[in-house]
């Protein structure tokens, strides 16, 4: 009798293994040391909900994410398992990039749009709108490198976060004038952003602004302080004008605006100077990305600031270099390559729409130079 009871609980025991382990092999994903995806063979249901909740723990601890309340948890894992389930589907595609479970895996689309976005594609108050520059439109006899990278040449800041604050349109200025800087005086400063959140009051702050009217303050209010002087809060402050009155500021002198709809133009004034940008960020797929030449779904509803620092080609693909305010632990590094030269003259996601850069007097434009 006790010999039937023993190889009645090792049948059983041999059952529940087998059992775990098809719910293991059947897993959609998994996560691995570095917090990347990697897709299962199969999909079911259990299994996948099993796993999302450990990758969702793991997930929490790296992005040092809190939730008020058990109730709220809950909420987000629902969005989460979602946007994971998108993620995994998407990545089985074998599309040319990589989606991925940024800081914004627990946001729907409409909360991660509310929160990101704070660049105003209208034209700025109180001003006619600035005509575009003949500066970098291109002629027959151009010679542009094949590639360019600002972060080679020691001309970008380290990558920043805008935090929940929607002053991606100070970051993207910023991020440009900083490059400039570099360009004309061979020094890389770190500037302020928190002096335009303050301080430019034809902008709104962490409510959203306009890179136009960004430069415009630059030129006209004694340039921009140092990030060590003002340091960025993320949160709207008051104004103290008597920061900046002892320190050495970056000037500019003034700001153009690129011809609209010209992908080869941009690439000529990228091959020159780190250039502002305004594009539309609001698809899932930008939410979720990476790695790899962004290629996916999304609009011209211009809504966020970048700065294009660069551009190359990769397995016979065209990008841009784009620089994100996210910090960098989104996309590649806190960047983003965009596919460049697509059928849209808009260019993906309107990168080509509304490109601006600062300008410096002494800055010389010689082509030659650059090639």
């Amino acid at each position: 009798m006790g010999s039937a009871k023993s190889v009645m609980m090792i049948l059983l025991l041999a059952m529940v293994i087998a059992s775990c382990a098809t719910v293991i092999d059947m897993s959609v994903v998994s996560y691995d040391d570095n917090h990347h995806l990697t897709a299962g063979s199969g999909l079911r249901q259990s299994g996948f909900d099993a796993d999302a909740v450990l990758i969702f723990e793991s997930w929490m601890i790296k992005h040092a994410k809190v939730y008020d309340s058990v109730a709220e948890k809950e909420r987000r894992l629902t969005i989460f398992k979602d946007n994971l389930r998108f993620i995994n589907n998407r990545n089985a595609e074998n599309i040319g990039y990589r989606l991925g479970l940024t800081r914004f895996a627990d946001l729907s689309l409409h909360e991660y749009n509310d929160i990101c976005h704070g660049a105003d594609p209208g034209p700025p108050k109180h001003h006619v709108f600035m005509t575009s520059s003949d500066r970098y439109k291109t002629s027959a006899g151009d010679v542009l490198p094949k590639s360019v990278d600002w972060r080679n040449e020691g001309g970008m800041t380290e990558v920043k976060d805008q935090g929940n604050c929607r002053s991606c349109w100070a970051f993207s200025t910023v991020g440009a004038v900083e490059g400039l800087n570099k360009i004309v005086t061979g020094e890389l400063v770190t500037l302020s952003e928190q002096d335009l959140i303050n301080c430019n009051k034809d902008n709104n702050g962490c409510g959203g602004g306009k890179v136009e009217t960004a430069y415009e303050f630059i030129v006209n209010n004694g340039g921009l302080g140092t990030n060590n002087d003002y340091p960025y809060e993320a949160v709207n402050g008051v104004c103290d004008g008597h920061i900046k009155e002892n320190n050495k500021n970056v000037m500019i002198d003034g700001y153009e605006n690129l011809p609209s709809n010209d992908e080869l133009s941009l690439r000529k004034a990228v091959a020159h100077q780190p250039i502002t940008a305004v594009i539309d960020s609001s698809s899932r797929e930008f939410q979720l990305y990476e790695s790899g030449v962004f290629d996916g779904i999304c609009g011209t509803n211009l809504n966020h600031g970048v700065v294009v620092v660069g551009y190359g080609t990769e397995n016979g693909r065209d990008y841009w270099i784009v620089r994100n305010s996210w910090g960098k632990i989104w996309g590649e590094a806190g960047y983003v390559k965009m596919a460049r030269n697509i059928a849209n003259p808009r260019g993906l996601c309107g990168i080509a729409m509304r490109a601006s850069y600062p300008i410096k007097n002494s800055f010389s434009t010689d082509i030659s130079s650059m090639a």
